[in-house]
């Protein structure tokens, strides 16, 4: 007994499939910016730097603020490329599990034929049909794991940024950056280095 109905779910959910998770999509998309944020922030990690002390370590800080002042421009523009594919995804994300309740009402309808009309075609119907049920629902939890990192990356690497304009401005009297939403003026070199790190972990995760 071979269903039309769920033959053609599947097709649809395949190509739908294609569509929210395949090698265009935004989850690819935004994991080659994820790639390319975190080599740039192994650039800039500051872990290592004593940017209390003055002397030879002073010669250190100064190049370190200049290093992050030359990348500060790419790093700006993944940050806005990241805000654009988080809007993105979350349009995504909505439209797969949308995709994915419909499949699971035909899949539903499908499962539920009597065993005693379950021939041998429907048994490998059932094998497919099921596969398919797998794929949507795990690209549903791919979507809402990447989703939250994506958002927790865009706050840490939106916070970083603005301590570190405002140290840099601080310790150099640089120019840098038209950026910062408000003076964070509690943050310490400690501070960053410590968000720095939150963020290096968070990218690393990725690998």
């Amino acid at each position: 007994m071979y269903d039309k109905a769920m033959s053609a779910a599947v097709d649809t959910a395949q190509r739908r499939l294609m569509n929210t998770s395949g090698s265009n999509s935004v989850l690819m998309a935004t994991a080659c910016d994820l790639k390319e944020l975190c080599e740039l922030t192994e650039k800039l990690d500051p872990s290592g730097i004593d940017f209390d002390k003055g002397g030879f370590e002073k010669l250190k800080i100064n190049s370190y603020w200049s290093r992050f002042e030359k990348n500060y421009p790419a790093m700006k523009a993944l940050f806005e490329k990241l805000v654009r594919s988080k809007k993105i995804l979350f349009n995504s994300r909505t439209t797969i599990n949308k995709f994915y309740n419909e499949y699971s009402e035909a899949y539903e309808k499908f499962k539920a034929v009597p065993q005693e009309e379950q021939d041998d075609e429907y048994i490998q119907q059932a094998v497919i049909a099921e596969n398919m049920y797998h794929l949507m629902k795990n690209s549903v939890s791919e979507h809402e794991l990447f989703y939250t990192h994506l958002d927790k990356v865009i706050n840490i690497l939106d916070s970083s940024m603005d301590m570190a304009i405002y140290l840099a401005r601080k310790s150099t009297g640089s120019s840098i950056g038209d950026y910062i939403k408000a003076t964070p003026v509690s943050v310490t070199n400690s501070d960053y280095q410590e968000r720095f790190r939150d963020l290096n972990n968070l990218l690393n995760n990725d690998k």
